[in-house]
């Protein structure tokens, strides 16, 4: 005869994961919504007919076994230790549930007479999952046996180990770094983002069978892996990084009045706001650049809508900003000083516009980081001034 193994089956990741699996283990087969609800309803019923309410609602951690009914009855609600005793009751096992954090088994619903076989419960600190049993992890499911007999601990070690191997796949998971990214379906470069793709497909010549294609994958770096080639380590000592909140000299947002071609800016981002209208709707920039603050620059300049802006700012954005630069780095000397003392440093701006700046949700910074190549730009331009080629 086979020795037994556990295995872990996977029950959905919501709210209702508890409900799930005992169900899973307590009825088999593929358990839905409905049984889900009926199993937070056994539990309200449990409480609300209990001899001694007020005693029931204390441990329950409620006013009233009345409120708690109503809480448990909400699907987005979770269930925990006492739904697990309720439910142990009600299909009659002694459930051993085996905790992730602590890799220890913890038994419930051993002491009521009705018990009669124990089954296991995986609980990772966030869900629940069904523990069955098997020759090995392949084991088809009408093949599985759930239940092993009340107070047989001898499967207890491993699904312990079952508990370590998911601490290990999730430490694994949390030391991954992810990107979103656009992948050609020409060539298979994978771009930042749909502007870069766009830039892409301009420079790079494709056969004849290409369509303008591409999809959206996700890059997957483990954790004691190089970033990509390319990549920028956005913790490297020697990258600095700034946001756009007009705290940093550094950000186009911070209040430094600056005038360009004869018209005075509250800050670089006013400025930066008024671009695409400059010499096409001359009356939206001035409205942007009167505005009283940052935030009133940039509804205004939304609210103007593309068809207000000239057609060729798309093409002259680098120009521009560069331009916009230049007048700060001469008008504003806390923010010369501030660019100075950044050295030889990577700038990035740490934005959610993939032109200007870069974004990193999933560890791997995305973006062309304009701003902080044109401040390196800039930078190079005063050292230059500064220390002129004899």
């Amino acid at each position: 005869m086979s020795v037994l193994q556990p295995v872990r089956r996977h029950v959905p990741n919501d709210h209702s994961c508890l409900f799930w699996a005992l169900a899973y283990l307590g009825e088999g087969g593929d358990c839905g919504r409905a049984k889900a609800q009926e199993l937070r309803e056994v539990c309200a019923q449990e409480a609300l007919k209990d001899p001694d309410p007020a005693t029931r609602a204390l441990l329950l951690g409620f006013d009233s076994v009345e409120l708690y009914a109503t809480w448990i009855r909400n699907e987005f609600h979770w269930g925990g230790e006492n739904e697990v005793l309720v439910l142990a009751k009600h299909y009659g096992l002694e459930v051993a549930v085996v905790c992730c954090e602590s890799l220890q088994v913890l038994c419930y619903g051993s002491d009521h007479p009705g018990c009669t076989a124990r089954v296991y419960l995986l609980y990772t600190g966030q869900h629940y999952d069904p523990i069955v049993f098997g020759p090995d992890a392949s084991v088809p499911v009408d093949h599985e046996q759930k239940r092993l007999s009340k107070g047989d601990t001898s499967l207890d070690s491993g699904a312990t180990d079952l508990a370590r191997q998911h601490n290990v796949e999730a430490a694994r998971k949390a030391s991954q770094r992810r990107a979103k990214k656009i992948k050609c379906g020409g060539c298979g470069t994978l771009l930042s983002d749909a502007e870069a793709f766009a830039t892409h497909c301009g420079e790079v010549e494709h056969d004849d069978d290409f369509a303008y294609e591409c999809e959206e994958v996700e890059v997957v770096v483990e954790g004691d892996e190089a970033l990509p080639e390319g990549t920028l380590d956005l913790n490297s000592d020697n990258v600095q990084t700034f946001t756009n909140t007009g705290v940093d000299p550094l950000s186009n947002a911070f209040p430094a009045p600056v005038t360009i071609g004869g018209v005075s800016f509250p800050s670089l981002e006013h400025y930066w706001q008024a671009t695409p209208f400059l010499g096409v709707s001359d009356d939206v920039a001035k409205r942007i650049a009167s505005a009283k603050s940052v935030d009133e620059a940039v509804m205004i300049a939304g609210g103007a809508g593309p068809a207000a802006q000239r057609p060729d700012w798309r093409d002259r954005r680098w120009e521009l900003l560069l331009e916009g630069l230049v007048a700060k780095g001469q008008q504003c000397p806390a923010f010369s000083q501030a660019l100075q003392q950044t050295g030889e440093k990577t700038l990035v701006c740490l934005d959610a516009d993939p032109w200007g700046g870069m974004q990193a949700p999933g560890g791997i910074p995305t973006g062309q980081n304009n701003v902080g190549k044109a401040l390196m730009e800039l930078r190079s331009s005063q050292l230059k001034a500064a220390h002129p080629t004899p």
